[in-house]
């Protein structure tokens, strides 16, 4: 890994957890596909997942009375059925290939988090469906929040309760796929050390966000959040077909 690509890493690390800290959710959506363009895909899953996983403990920490337990469970449940078939795809299919579903992927969730305007109301099997869905792009792309976030906004969750519940879900779902990745020789040296040494930077974007977080009103920054990711969404796409 070059130094050109290390220190690329290491900013998208950096604003990936300001932009989790300060939306609640974005981490590896917005923070792998910015470090595909650098790094193999399968090494920028692994090292978002690490990184993702502790600044996410960390946060949740602060939020773990606010937790929806109802919720939690049918996020996480069913994400553990989902997570061996992530994984089968991340090291079966072909990288180029799996560069532009991602990006695909993440447009088409990100118009539907735009869009969603239905009646607050519990929805059992929309979460049961968005745990299991969660599961397999924990472990294929590392960005399991779109379907949770689409979830707990149908349910109308209180702020708090929905912080704390996907923070949660993020958390477990994080250390889950981290065990599967170093099980199966996914986790390589590069990869870890490459979230590891992100950490000081990544406690850096949190900081900045958390004290940025007051002061931004949410709806203006979520259109600036989904503007980041779909940009992200394409430059991956675009490096996935173009190489």
């Amino acid at each position: 890994m070059t130094t050109t690509q290390i220190v690329w890493c290491l900013l998208v690390f950096a604003a990936a957890a300001f932009v989790q800290s300060v939306g609640g959710f974005g981490f590896t959506m917005f923070g792998v596909p910015l470090m595909a363009l650098a790094i193999p895909l399968p090494q920028a899953v692994v090292a978002g997942s690490i990184a993702s996983f502790i600044n996410v403990v960390t946060l949740s920490l602060r939020t773990f009375k606010q937790v929806d337990w109802e919720v939690a469970r049918r996020f996480n449940g069913p994400a553990l059925l989902g997570m061996p078939v992530g994984l089968l795809i991340l090291v079966v299919v072909d990288e180029s290939i799996l560069k532009v579903t991602l990006g695909a992927v993440i447009v088409a969730l990100v118009v539907v988090l735009v869009r969603t305007r239905s009646a607050a109301q519990p929805r059992p099997l929309v979460e049961t469906v968005a745990g299991l869905a969660s599961g397999v792009l924990s472990t294929s792309t590392s960005t399991n929040g779109p379907p949770l976030v689409f979830a707990a906004q149908l349910r109308g969750m209180q702020p708090d309760a929905f912080r704390a519940t996907l923070s949660f879900s993020f958390a477990f779902q994080g250390g889950i796929s981290i065990i599967a990745f170093l099980a199966s020789g996914e986790a390589t040296r590069a990869a870890v050390l490459l979230a590891l040494g992100a950490l000081p930077l990544v406690g850096l974007g949190q900081w900045l966000g958390l004290r940025v977080q007051p002061r931004v009103h949410g709806k203006r920054f979520e259109r600036v959040v989904y503007a980041l990711l779909l940009l992200s969404a394409l430059s991956v796409s675009w490096s996935g077909l173009f190489g």
